[in-house]
Formats: C-alpha cells, sequence, structure tokens
C-alpha cells in the first residue's frame, strides 16, 4: 500500500534505447504482467485488513516491517553494502525517508478503520500530483501547464472522493460510519498521500547514489518502532488476538510479495508506465469490496476515484515522454 518504494528501484532499470538487442515482446509484458499482479496483491492485501473485523490495523505493519528485514538483510550482507550510505548527507535522506515511508503506511492503515477501501486507496493516489509539486519547489523542478491542469483535476476529483456535506449535502455520508469519524479517516488518507510523496521526493533527490535495499532496510526498522510506539501511545496491544492473526499475516505477506514483484517489474520496463498500471489498485479495490464484502461504491465516489486515476496514469506518461525525449536528445548529441 504504501506504493513509493519502487521510486528507488527505477534508478537500476535497464534503457531500452541504449540496449536494443535486450528489448523483446516476453520481457515487457511479463514488466506489465507483474505489475498488474503487484496492484492485485496489494489491493488484496488491503481487502484482508478490513475482513479482520475489530482487529487494530497497524498491528499488520508489524509483521510487514519484520519480514521485510528478513529478506533485505541477507542481500545487504551477501552483497556487502553499507547501510550509512556514501556520506552523512544520504544517511540523513534516508532517515526521512523511511520516517515519511512508515508514516505513509500507517495513515493508510488508520484510515481504512473509517473509509472502504476504494475510497482509501482513490484518495491516497493524489500523492503523484503532490510528487510534481513538492519537486517544483524543493527540487526547483520545471512545472509544466499540463501538470498544473492534471493536479487540479485530481483535487477536483478528491472533492467527488471525499464528498463533503456542504457540497454534497449529509445524505451522501456512509451510513456505516459516523461524519467524524469519515473526516477523520479522510484526514488520514490524506497525510498518507503527503507522506509518499514527501518519500518520492526524498527518494529522488537521492538518485542513484545509494541502493534501494538501503532505503528499504531503513523503513523496515524505523517502521517497526514508529508502529510500536503508535500502539504503546494508544494504549493497544502489539500482539493481535488468535482469532486476527491469520488476516493481518496473509495481509502483510500480501503487501510485501506486490512490493517486490513491482521492483521486479520496473526492472523490466520503464517506471512511468509500471506507476500507471500500479493505480489499478484502485478498481481493485471498489471491485473487491464489492465481490468480498458487499460494499458498494457511491457514484461520486466512482467519479472522482476514475479522475484520480486517469491523472495519475497521466502524469507518468507524460514523466515517460519526457525522459525518453531527453535520453534521445543525449544520444543524438
Amino acid at each position: 500500500m504504501t506504493q513509493t518504494n519502487f521510486l528507488q528501484s527505477s534508478n537500476t532499470s535497464l534503457d531500452e534505447d541504449n540496449n536494443p538487442k535486450k528489448n523483446s515482446v516476453r520481457p515487457s509484458m511479463l514488466g506489465f504482467f507483474l505489475a498488474v499482479l503487484a496492484a492485485l496483491l496489494q489491493a488484496l492485501s488491503g481487502i484482508c485488513l478490513k475482513a479482520a473485523l475489530g482487529a487494530e490495523k497497524t498491528q499488520m505493519l508489524i509483521f510487514r516491517c519484520i519480514m521485510q528485514y528478513l529478506y533485505l538483510a541477507p542481500v545487504i550482507q551477501y552483497k556487502k553494502i553499507d547501510v550509512f550510505g556514501p556520506d552523512r548527507k544520504s544517511v540523513c535522506f534516508m532517515i526521512i525517508r523511511g520516517v515519511t515511508g512508515s508514516f505513509a503506511g500507517l495513515f493508510v492503515a488508520m484510515s481504512l478503520d473509517s473509509l472502504s477501501l476504494g475510497t482509501t486507496l482513490s484518495i491516497f493516489y493524489i500523492y503523484p500530483a503532490l510528487v510534481g509539486l513538492f519537486a517544483c519547489i524543493c527540487l526547483k523542478e520545471n512545472c509544466s501547464l499540463v501538470q498544473i491542469l492534471l493536479t487540479a483535476i485530481t483535487f477536483v476529483g478528491l472533492l467527488f472522493v471525499t464528498e463533503p456535506s456542504f457540497i454534497f449535502g449529509e445524505d451522501n455520508l456512509d451510513d456505516q460510519v459516523t461524519s467524524g469519524a469519515r473526516l477523520l479517516g479522510i484526514i488520514f488518507a490524506i497525510l498518507a498521500a503527503v507522506m509518499a510523496a514527501i518519500s518520492s521526493v526524498v527518494i529522488r533527490k537521492l538518485g542513484a547514489r545509494i541502493h534501494f535495499s538501503q532505503s528499504l532496510i531503513y523503513y523496515a526498522v524505523e517502521g517497526l518502532i514508529i508502529v510500536l510506539l503508535q500502539l504503546h501511545l494508544s494504549g493497544k496491544s502489539f500482539i493481535p488476538c488468535r482469532q486476527h492473526l491469520l488476516m493481518l499475516v496473509l495481509s502483510a505477506v500480501q503487501a510485501n510479495l506486490g512490493q517486490i514483484l513491482l521492483t521486479v517489474a520496473i526492472q523490466r520496463e520503464r517506471a512511468g508506465p509500471i506507476a500507471s498500471i500500479n493505480t489499478s489498485q484502485v478498481v481493485f479495490g471498489f471491485l473487491f469490496e464489492y465481490i468480498i464484502l458487499g460494499v458498494v461504491p457511491t457514484a461520486y465516489g466512482c467519479i472522482g476515484a476514475s479522475l484520480i486515476l486517469l491523472c495519475a496514469v497521466a502524469q507518468s506518461l507524460e514523466s515517460t515522454v519526457k525522459s525518453r525525449i531527453r535520453n534521445r536528445k543525449k544520444n543524438d548529441g
């Protein structure tokens, strides 16, 4: 659910223009298939959380962080990767990346207590628009008119998904939760998008100086500390009830497996199209909730989710087109 990790791995992906002999239909289609499968698994992870009625959703993150550490530690040890990076500045950025990525996952889990999976994912996927905005402010990147327009449409979509009562009226609120709980869930989902956007900008700032496993190991360790601290401050148990254990572990396994498949997909295909495919989590989220949990999305929610989804895809495609143009100019020069 914390979809920003794949941006780091894109730094190690192959340049298709410079390696024409390695391009074939088979690996390209395999990359797209893995991306769809990753989105499917990540959506199923959220469904497992929703199905664990009465469980503390953030407990799943404990299992996820532990699993991520267990499969990253041997890789780092085998490749003799320095977890402290090339310099102190890189360490600071990796710490920030770990904290923001951890809070993004935490806020998504907390949002699921009050909102449907489809609504939470729809709000969360405003983060590509926020990445462009933050990159313009922090990294001094150029912000095109297309980006500005897509960002504006994204926030229009956000209004449709959240359905504020002062615009749509009280009748459009979810009957299963109070207006206060719904508002809290919306705030958590927006905070998750902000944290994910900051994490993505930090990863972009780090660039190719570090191996993707270096930043992910910080996420695993810091995420575990943050989740344990949140559970302690809220007075909730670190260990879930036996009846919830299977669903929480299954959710963690699916989330980690989805992250691995997404990383492999980006190593076989450009990051832009893969990022676009990953937004299909929103569609899978609404679909699985309807089939498995019987949750019917509202018409306004579907309109808003479609706008956010289309804008996320458009921004990813625009980024891919710009990257190809830059590469061709470099090759021609």
